[in-house]
């Protein structure tokens, strides 16, 4: 009975309301004055475009907007400048409290020298790899004509060509140039006039190598010596890298006629063009024969004309 008593006593609902009314202070304090004023309730800070900025820029701004920050320069990119800000996070225009820690990404100051590896004659992909691992970055690719297919021609940097061992600052680019590989079905071009120098340049500048070379009649000064005659045909479609036969003389070209006709006889292909073959045939019968006839006629008298006369049938007369 005492304790229901208790509940009846004026005092203890006093001191119920009293508190009451301190957990309501307390709380009212604590959440609504103390707390926003320890984290600054309703009081942010934009953050601004740190890209813009070097590292030592950036820091001053944050120092001024009570910002702290963490600064990570591992990684270094060469179409930066040295110290540029790379990243951050968080970024532009996200708004934070004061104390924030802004994480920023940065180019470091420099980076030691490192030297070009021997990659000549290598091919692509161990290329890649070997520059990888001394620090360079690759540019760009061009692709030249030649017999190794993606194999590295040169290497090139700021438009200069570099050798190996060539010391570079970590993390630049360079520029390869690459093997295209052969081609297949190229016209052949028209050598027969030109002179041997001339023919073979022709020939090293199409990606095809020089063959058999078969010289007429005595040869006095190499550089009189022309082509009169070659295999492949002019206009044959030929692979790259393969051999051209080259017949050259110092004689003109009209005494190598019958000697062009002897050639022709066993280098040209009428296989597909039965018209084209008979025509040539019959052109080669006719020039021999035309050869043979004004050969005969300078070489052999001619003999008196023969008068013929006709017999007379017997019992016939004629007035």
């Amino acid at each position: 009975m005492k304790f229901f008593k208790t509940f009846t006593k004026w005092q203890f609902w006093v001191s119920i309301l009293l508190m009451g009314v301190a957990c309501f202070g307390l709380y009212h304090f604590i959440f609504k004055v103390w707390l926003n004023t320890y984290t600054n309730h309703d009081e942010e800070i934009e953050i601004p475009d740190l890209s813009v900025m070097n590292i030592q820029e950036a820091m001053k701004t944050l120092d001024s907007l009570d910002l702290t920050y963490e600064i990570d320069s591992v990684k270094f990119d060469s179409a930066k400048a040295p110290l540029a800000v790379l990243d951050f996070y968080p970024q532009k225009g996200f708004r934070v409290k004061e104390g924030r820690k802004i994480f920023i990404k940065s180019n470091p100051k420099g980076w030691r020298s490192t030297s070009l590896p021997d990659i000549i004659g290598k091919s692509k992909r161990l290329a890649f790899t070997q520059l990888k691992l001394a620090g360079l970055e690759v540019g760009d690719t061009i692709y030249e004509p030649d017999i190794a297919k993606d194999a590295v021609l040169r290497v090139m940097f700021q438009g200069k060509q570099i050798s190996k061992d060539a010391a570079l600052p970590r993390f630049t680019k360079v520029d390869l140039v690459l093997g295209k590989g052969l081609e297949y079905g190229i016209d052949m071009a028209n050598l027969i006039g030109m002179t041997l120098d001339q023919g073979r340049s022709s020939i090293e500048a199409n990606r095809f190598e020089v063959g058999r070379l078969n010289v007429d009649g005595i040869v006095s000064d190499s550089a009189l010596l022309r082509i009169y005659y070659q295999y492949p045909l002019p206009g044959d479609n030929y692979d790259q890298g393969l051999p051209v036969d080259l017949w050259v003389s110092e004689k003109d070209p009209k005494d190598l006629q019958s000697v062009v006709r002897v050639l022709d006889k066993q280098y040209r292909n009428f296989e597909n063009d039965s018209i084209a073959a008979a025509q040539y045939a019959d052109d080669l019968r006719l020039k021999e024969k035309s050869v043979e006839q004004s050969t005969s006629d300078a070489g052999t008298p001619q003999a008196p004309p023969v008068k013929v006369t006709e017999a007379q049938p017997e019992g016939v007369e004629i007035d």
